[in-house]
């Protein structure tokens, strides 16, 4: 077996191509990759002996100049009689951008690692890695990251399904390893874990009741690192959904637990206990934009409130509406959050020192913020 691997360098983009790399000692990895950074940052994952087995691609997914470069220069790689999975994970994750600012990455970036597996191997299929918050009809899209997705599905089907077998495998908000919190990229939960480590915040947005579905990276590998040796060994379509189904957690709980880590490690520093942060509702928060237009909490810089602003207007959208797609062809249940959460945001704390020390309020930027 070969696979082809976009966006190899992220969350769970690591932890797969080891995973891949250890279960076959025969398989083959191409991994398509934008920069020397990105290859700098798997090469470094990966034990030597796992290195000696993959090779690296450097295209841009989004230039179709650089795709067709790259399927130039692969012609001496393509196989005849081999299957070739290509599993396609490079995406852009933002929240807060429109869906046109997607497009080119998402979308664009979707058709050309299609045309860049096509090109590679005469028995190909393709496994697309999507959001558990999204599908391609009947959904109501909170953000452009949701609708590029579901439109870049909808492109694939249409422009590549007749010569193309492809797998769908969604997963919803990806966190640190269940068992040691460890993860490759902090994004998704992990500003909202930032922010509430740093500021002190007057308040959060959203329906305190409303389940945010997280799951484990460790997990979501397995899940998909089946799903590849499934489509490998018969090449039939298939459609997983690696979402946390019964075992989503309520946003004021997930947030109480969060601000408990803190608390746990701002004692360890000698620092004063904080009051737990009120959960406003949409409507609350509407009211006093409205009513107050010059507001800005006490202690807040200008430039960290307009960050704070984002992150209300994020995090409160998906508090406020938690409809997500159920599990779907996993072969076990999703952990329960309430058993690996504390230790993904002890790691993150790990990872931040200066978060939760007596420096750290007055030392903190915008752009410590948005990192």
């Amino acid at each position: 077996m070969r696979v082809l691997l976009s966006g190899a360098s992220g969350t769970v983009g690591i932890p797969l191509a080891a995973a891949l790399l250890a279960h076959d000692a025969d398989l083959r990895l191409l991994c398509v990759l934008r920069s020397a950074k990105a290859r700098a940052a798997l090469e470094e994952s990966l034990a030597p002996a796992l290195l000696q087995r993959v090779e690296f691609i450097e295209a841009d997914l989004s230039n179709d100049a650089s795709i067709d470069a790259a399927i130039a220069s692969m012609a001496a790689l393509a196989t005849h009689g081999t299957p070739t999975v290509g599993v396609h994970l490079a995406a852009d994750v933002s929240w807060d951008k429109s869906c046109e600012e997607m497009r080119q990455l998402n979308v664009q970036g979707t058709q050309n690692f299609a045309r860049l597996l096509l090109a590679t191997s005469t028995r190909p299929h393709m496994v697309y890695v999507s959001t558990a918050y999204t599908q391609t009809h009947d959904w109501d899209y909170r953000n452009g990251y949701e609708e590029s997705k579901a439109m870049a599905e909808r492109s694939l089907r249409e422009g590549f399904g007749e010569r193309l077998p492809v797998s769908t495998f969604s997963c919803s908000l990806v966190v640190g390893d269940s068992r040691t919190g460890e993860i490759a990229r902090f994004n998704g939960l992990y500003p909202l874990i930032k922010f509430l480590a740093t500021f002190n915040p007057p308040f959060l947005v959203g329906n305190k009741d409303g389940l945010l579905d997280i799951v484990p990276v460790d997990w979501v590998v397995a899940e998909l690192h089946a799903m590849v040796l499934r489509c490998a060994a018969d090449g039939m379509p298939r459609e997983c959904v690696a979402s946390a189904g019964s075992h989503r957690v309520r946003y004021e709980t997930a947030v109480r637990l969060i601000e408990e880590r803190i608390a746990l490690a701002r004692r360890r520093q000698g620092l004063p206990e904080l009051a737990p942060v009120p959960i406003l509702r949409d409507r609350q928060w509407g009211f006093l934009k409205r009513a107050l237009a010059a507001w800005q909490p006490r202690g807040i810089s200008r430039s960290d409130f307009r960050y704070f602003e984002r992150l209300l207007r994020v995090y409160g959208i998906y508090a406020s509406s938690d409809r997500v797609r159920p599990p779907l062809d996993v072969r076990e249940p999703s952990p329960d959050p309430l058993g690996f959460l504390p230790g993904v945001v002890d790691h993150w704390i790990a990872c931040h020192p200066r978060a939760v020390r007596p420096q750290a309020a007055a030392t903190s930027t915008a752009q410590e913020q948005a990192a």
